[in-house]
């Protein structure tokens, strides 16, 4: 893995059922994470907040945040910065976009993981997922001047989607994260709105690790997360 892990999601969710457990196994040998999470997911990701009696859009962004503080005390206190731009529909213009430009540059990541190029059925996600790739390249670039320098572009890979099936995913990258399992489960415990996709999350987490054993690792994984990949391997060999 790369010393230097961003995350980049459409809502504050995203990152809890679909990368905690990469981002706990960074957390835990002390590799440098962080967090941005465009919106809170007020409107669009919040279900249970609105039917127990939220009032207010910005009733619901607090207890999000509240969830979001959680979730990152679970994960091993890793650094969020909530954007807050608004959820459906997530509207990214040209500063928006060189935002996140700047925000790359700043952190200089190895690795950035975002929402994948075909979760079709989530608007937002393909919304975010267009402009962290662009953003990625104008972070790159010399002669554009932003407040940090130019860095050279990272590794990108895209989560797996909500309903994988109806996405047209495919798994490029699986991951065990058995080992620090009990952490994402803290992690989607915080999120109190979104408590009904807990299970769902944790048997496709178990699908995942059985999937390992079927492409013929020795030693299946228990849990697992998996991951499309932007980025093509280079080298002078097949890996």
């Amino acid at each position: 893995m790369g010393s230097r892990l961003l995350i980049i999601a459409a809502h504050l969710g995203d990152f809890v059922w679909r990368a905690s457990g990469v981002i706990a196994k960074y957390a835990k040998q002390g590799k440098p994470v962080q967090i941005v999470t465009l919106t809170y997911g007020e409107k669009g990701e919040s279900p249970l907040a609105w039917r127990q009696g939220a009032k207010s859009v910005e009733e619901v962004k607090k207890i999000r945040r509240q969830e979001g503080e959680c979730a990152s005390r679970a994960l091993g206190n890793v650094p969020i910065e909530y954007l807050d731009w608004g959820d459906h529909p997530l509207i990214i213009n040209d500063e928006r976009m060189l935002t996140i430009a700047n925000i790359i540059r700043k952190f200089a990541p190895d690795v950035i993981i975002t929402h994948g190029p075909d979760d079709k059925l989530r608007p937002d996600h393909i919304t975010t997922a267009n402009a962290v790739l662009s953003a990625v390249r104008l972070a790159a670039i010399d002669g554009l001047k932003l407040d940090y320098p130019p860095v050279p572009e990272p590794r990108v890979f895209g989560f797996d989607p909500h309903v994988g099936d109806q996405a047209g995913f495919y798994p490029h990258v699986y991951v065990n994260i058995t080992d620090v399992y009990e952490a994402k489960q803290k992690a989607m415990s915080c999120l109190e709105s979104q408590r009904h996709e807990v299970e769902y999350y944790a048997l496709r987490d178990q699908l995942r690790g059985l999937q390992t054993r079927r492409f013929g690792w020795k030693n299946y994984f228990k849990y697992a997360e998996a991951f499309y990949m932007y980025s093509p391997i280079i080298g002078e060999d097949l890996p």
